[in-house]
């Protein structure tokens, strides 16, 4: 079973959102790592607001650092939100993250984005904009999934994207309900691993 494990990311990863059902408000991280059935050390530098390229420059050598042998990167959805979409740069940064991860040898988690179209008040014409932009990152995602042979996680088509209640009244993050079923389905998503290794 995996020992250290490092998460970089955006507010998705670090865990904002609303409290709801007595449910204390952690990131998915947190429940990952207790459902993982041995003592893990873990680390969660993911920061709200980050675009893809931030996450790279500031979050990316600490997570070397940490010698995972388990990594999480889940990025792309603030430069679609925050309106800095360019194609080329984010596949350029999540292709140079993921191939500097993958030479510590440590297993990654990669994860599409979900539709965030599907609750935002937006008009039809940005909906459409804006869900063409996540389509074309989860491309991207999915590309480097096969490439790296990567622990991909598909939020596009699952379920939890559609249910209204494990989502925070700002419509684009998880509440704390949410992250408990984001921490489960990573999880169900990996491998099992030998927990004498």
């Amino acid at each position: 079973m995996w020992k250290r494990f490092v998460a970089i990311g955006d507010s998705f990863t670090e865990g904002i959102g609303d409290e709801v059902e007595g449910i204390a408000l952690k990131s998915w991280v947190d429940h990952f790592v207790q459902l993982c059935e041995n003592d893990i050390e873990y680390a969660n530098f993911a920061k709200r607001g980050l675009v893809t390229k931030e996450i790279r420059s500031q979050q990316l050598e600490k997570a070397l650092t940490f010698n995972p042998d388990l990594v999480s990167l889940i990025a792309g959805a603030n430069d679609v939100l925050k309106g800095r979409w360019n194609h080329q740069a984010y596949k350029n940064d999540m292709e140079f993250m993921i191939d500097t991860l993958s030479k510590t040898n440590a297993d990654i988690i990669i994860a599409n984005l979900p539709d965030f179209t599907v609750r935002l008040p937006f008009s039809s014409e940005k909906k459409q904009v804006l869900k063409e932009q996540l389509l074309e990152a989860n491309e991207v995602i999915l590309s480097l999934s096969r490439e790296y042979k990567l622990h991909h996680v598909d939020f596009w088509n699952h379920h939890l994207v559609n249910d209204n209640t494990l989502w925070s009244t700002d419509l684009i993050h998880p509440n704390s309900k949410g992250y408990v079923k984001v921490a489960e389905l990573i999880f169900s998503s990996l491998p099992v691993r030998d927990s004498s290794k």
